[in-house]
């Protein structure tokens, strides 16, 4: 983020859709919140880098191992979003 102003939680987590769209190689507006980790094939590998990308880009920590423990195959891709955008919102930057 160039902008030194807090970016909204909403604001963290259109750029993590991206951010995961992107990973994904499809398109926002294809991205489908209700979808299924498995259906997306958003697996550990994809979902590493999704983490590593907001990491470097809001310089927030994220624990991974937090993150994945309550994960399954079956998790909705809203609560991932969800997940990394506070942890986004509440780096501060």
């Amino acid at each position: 983020m160039t902008d030194h102003a807090t970016p909204t939680l909403s604001a963290c987590r259109d750029d993590v859709r991206e951010i995961v769209a992107t990973r994904l190689g499809i398109s926002v507006q294809d991205l489908d919140e209700d979808t299924t980790l498995e259906r997306l094939g958003l697996d550990s590998l994809l979902l590493a880098e999704t983490v590593t990308a907001v990491e470097d880009r809001y310089r927030a920590p994220v624990d991974v191992l937090a993150l994945t423990d309550h994960l399954s195959p079956v998790t909705p891709l809203s609560a991932v979003l969800d997940e990394l955008a506070r942890a986004a919102h509440s780096s501060g930057n």
